[in-house]
């Protein structure tokens, strides 16, 4: 028993750091209709199809902020950096939007996009 919890552990510290990229408390959780945001697919750490479900873009959603922090979450997901890098910084340069994220707190859109890409640099920079 003792061996399947370490075993259990190892893979969830190996996951540990995919997971820290797309923290609750950076998912965007309101900003578009009909779930159009991929949060629940980002939650349980289902990054493919969160990112196929954001990379369909909608020309009145080109330039949204709560997507692009999404995918920017989806691709750090995947391990895709220079891809979540660059959907951070699209979304830190969009309107400035107040967001509801994942554990329910209000942000500015920017500040979001901020914090992520100062966690994604972090992250960077353990390499």
């Amino acid at each position: 028993m003792a061996k399947a919890a370490a075993i259990l552990a190892l893979g969830l510290a190996a996951m540990a750091p995919a997971m820290a990229f797309a923290a609750t408390e950076e998912v965007v959780v309101v900003g578009v209709p009909d779930g159009r945001l991929a949060a629940g697919a980002l939650v349980a750490g289902d990054y493919g199809r969160a990112a196929r479900r954001l990379e369909a873009v909608r020309p009145d959603a080109a330039n949204d902020p709560a997507r692009l922090i999404n995918l920017g979450n989806a691709y750090a997901g995947m391990g895709r950096i220079d891809a979540a890098h660059a959907a951070y910084k699209a979304a830190r340069f969009a309107p400035d939007t107040p967001l509801v994220t994942a554990d329910g707190n209000e942000a500015s859109s920017r500040d979001i996009a901020r914090r992520a890409l100062g966690r994604l640099n972090a992250q960077y920079a353990m390499r």
